[in-house]
């Protein structure tokens, strides 16, 4: 991972001109494939750690991961809609989903990314949401409809395990959004059980609905964030890779299996790829329900 062409490592499928085969393999995504006359080191064919068995290994150009940040106004405010910061005028990012906190009635709150709506940190609680987010004309006299709450923050130590998730809530103002996802409609649950070959679907701010297949489930990479003393990386684990379904604006995305149960918050991705974090990681860091009913008024909520 210190060699800035390696994007991301994990567990897959290893492929062939295109073709899945059925050996698992140790998968080193990279930006770009590079002759061997420019390699330094070559990724050996095979891998052998103390304790396991022999494993082959597997190199797949994604391109550059980036994250993404996140346009019309809409009432009430739905998720997969632009939102931000009202002191966010160059980004915004994307309503992933109506929650509340374990075991409360209320307060609702929007889920998002923490990039997309708490500036990775550098946020103070109690900051305006907008919709639609700040990049997209929005402004805090006329579109709040909540305000900042809580976030998890990064742990910037090399190779920290500390995280794996990209997330915040705000407090949504009363009766000013529905729990219903543009296009899809209310959650239905959650899925905690991520397969490779599943299929998964999304709608952003930039990209809408949008459909791909899960690719890998046992993600790490590096991330870079903005500090107060520049920009840091975070090593994020736990994620999950997909192949192409979003650009830059779709932050915080909830992704849904095929039946509408949410299984993660979109968080970065590529002109290859995509990548989110799952869902109950979120729930248990955020201490967080799913709303799964469109009346607001009436909770039916999935941990």
């Amino acid at each position: 991972m210190t060699d800035s062409n390696i994007q991301a490592l994990g567990l897959g499928e290893k492929e062939t001109c295109g073709v899945m085969g059925s050996d698992v393999a140790l998968k080193i995504y990279v930006e770009k494939k590079l002759p061997k006359s420019r390699l330094g080191k070559l990724v050996p064919k095979v891998v052998s750690l103390d304790g396991m068995a022999p494993i082959i290994t597997d190199v797949v150009e994604i391109g550059k991961v980036r994250l993404q940040s996140n346009t019309q106004r809409i009432r009430p405010a739905l998720p997969g809609f632009s939102v931000s910061r009202a002191e966010d005028p160059p980004n915004t990012g994307t309503f992933g989903l109506v929650v509340r906190k374990k075991g409360q009635a209320s307060p609702f709150y929007l889920l998002s990314n923490c990039h997309a709506i708490a500036a990775s940190g550098l946020a103070n609680k109690g900051d305006i949401i907008i919709q639609p987010g700040a990049a997209d004309e929005g402004v805090a006299t006329a579109d709040r409809i909540g305000a900042l709450a809580e976030w998890v923050p990064f742990d910037f130590t090399p190779n920290s395990t500390q995280n794996n998730v990209d997330a915040a809530i705000a407090q949504l103002d009363d009766n000013v959004a529905s729990a219903a996802i543009a296009l899809l409609g209310v959650p239905t649950g959650v899925n905690t059980n991520l397969t490779r070959g599943m299929y998964v679907q999304k709608v952003g701010r930039t990209t809408s609905l949008s459909v791909a297949r899960v690719t890998d489930v046992d993600l790490v990479l590096n991330l870079s964030y903005p500090t107060a003393s520049g920009l840091q990386l975070a090593t994020m684990r736990d994620q999950v890779l997909v192949t192409f379904y979003s650009n830059p604006g779709d932050s915080g995305s909830s992704v849904l299996d095929m039946d509408n149960k949410v299984v993660g918050l979109h968080v970065a991705g590529s002109n290859v790829v995509g990548i989110f974090c799952k869902i109950g990681n979120v729930l248990e860091r955020l201490g967080l329900e799913v709303v799964t009913q469109d009346n607001l008024g009436t909770l039916v909520t999935t941990s």
